[in-house]
């Protein structure tokens, strides 16, 4: 029997971009995420988009799979924009275990899109791990935890049957989201003043940036 899965990716593929163009030409940009997490990172994401109806058509979410590192990760987002350059903005979502310096190196080479205009992938690294940005919806802490089992200690304090597996978890912090976003403001303030650089998250970057595909209501009429 012939295999038409190569057929149907390939129709997946081509709807996807047409999607992603009918969100462009409401203004909105074309997203390419990566999470290293096959579970937490894209659970929260989802759950992010369905609870702020976030335009769906214009965020490509893929979890990592076989890419387990920031490396690997970094060169995954960007063999997948060579082929579709169609993405405004690409993210690697990941935990500040890895290589994350070489990982910047990588991301930082420039990409060019359908247009020409050149794009970057932009790390959104969590330290010591993605728990840390879930603490940040419950409480404000600089405190250097050494490993992500201690974060997700300090977060069971909040959440004491949180698990990674969760398929609700943005639902369990959704009410701290703006707190999770002035809190990491404020943390970066005060790392960048004490000279240091964990814990920390980048992750207010991407969940403003989604934020922003939420489609504008105009005199009752979506814009």
């Amino acid at each position: 029997m012939r295999d038409n899965q190569p057929k149907h990716r390939q129709a997946r593929r081509q709807q996807r971009k047409l999607e992603r163009r009918r969100a462009s030409r409401q203004g909105m940009s074309a997203i390419l995420i990566i999470c290293e997490g096959q579970e937490t990172e894209p659970n929260y994401i989802e759950g992010l988009c369905e609870s702020h109806r976030v335009n769906r058509a214009a965020v490509d979410l893929r979890r990592g799979d076989r890419a387990t590192d920031p490396v690997s990760l970094v060169r995954k987002a960007r063999q997948i924009f060579e082929r579709d350059p169609t993405f405004d903005r690409v993210f690697v979502v990941c935990d500040g275990d890895g290589n994350v310096d070489d990982a910047r190196k990588l991301a930082a080479q420039r990409l060019r899109s359908k247009d020409r205009s050149p794009l970057t992938v932009e790390l959104i690294v969590s330290r010591p791990s993605i728990e840390f940005w879930l603490l940040l919806h419950f409480e404000y802490s600089s405190r250097p935890y050494r490993s992500a089992a201690e974060a997700i200690e300090a977060l069971r304090g909040h959440l004491p049957i949180y698990d990674k597996s969760d398929r609700r978890i943005f639902e369990a912090v959704a009410p701290g989201l703006q707190q999770a976003i002035a809190n990491t403001s404020r943390l970066t303030r005060e790392l960048r003043a004490a000279g240091s650089a964990s814990p920390d998250s980048d992750f207010a970057v991407l969940a403003e940036v989604l934020l922003a595909q939420v489609p504008r209501v105009t005199h009752g009429r979506v814009a």
